[in-house]
């Protein structure tokens, strides 16, 4: 179709040129509209295509926002772990532990005298 249009269109130049062809300068609609009609298809394939590429662009920018948002939260609860682990060492230490068992509980080292060893018989 785009063809024919130009062949026409090219033959209508040589008219005007001075060569007698001999043939109608009237164009079907077809002739016209199909040009037109393939050019329109093209730019909206186009624009669309264009949208694509935005919306991907802004999809890709949203979830790497959300990968720096969730890397941030894992070195804060892995500071956080690591806090919590300090803190459980420094309650179940062995002076601390003796500390409250002779103060809150009232327990004592035992005397050798008062230790008795049990043998397991069977």
């Amino acid at each position: 179709m785009l063809g024919k249009f130009l062949k026409n269109w090219v033959g209508d130049q040589e008219d005007e040129k001075g060569n007698s062809s001999g043939r109608d300068n009237f164009y079907s609609a077809e002739e016209l509209l199909s040009p037109f009609l393939l050019v329109f298809v093209l730019v909206v394939v186009l624009l669309v295509s264009c949208l694509g590429v935005v919306m991907s662009a802004f999809e890709y920018r949203q979830l790497f926002n959300q990968h720096q948002e969730l890397i941030q939260q894992r070195d804060e609860l892995q500071v956080e772990w690591g806090q919590l682990l300090l803190e459980q060492s420094a309650w179940a230490a062995n002076n601390r532990v003796e500390q409250q068992a002779t103060s809150v509980l009232g327990m004592k080292v035992p005397d050798v005298e008062q230790i008795e060893i049990v043998k397991h018989e069977r």
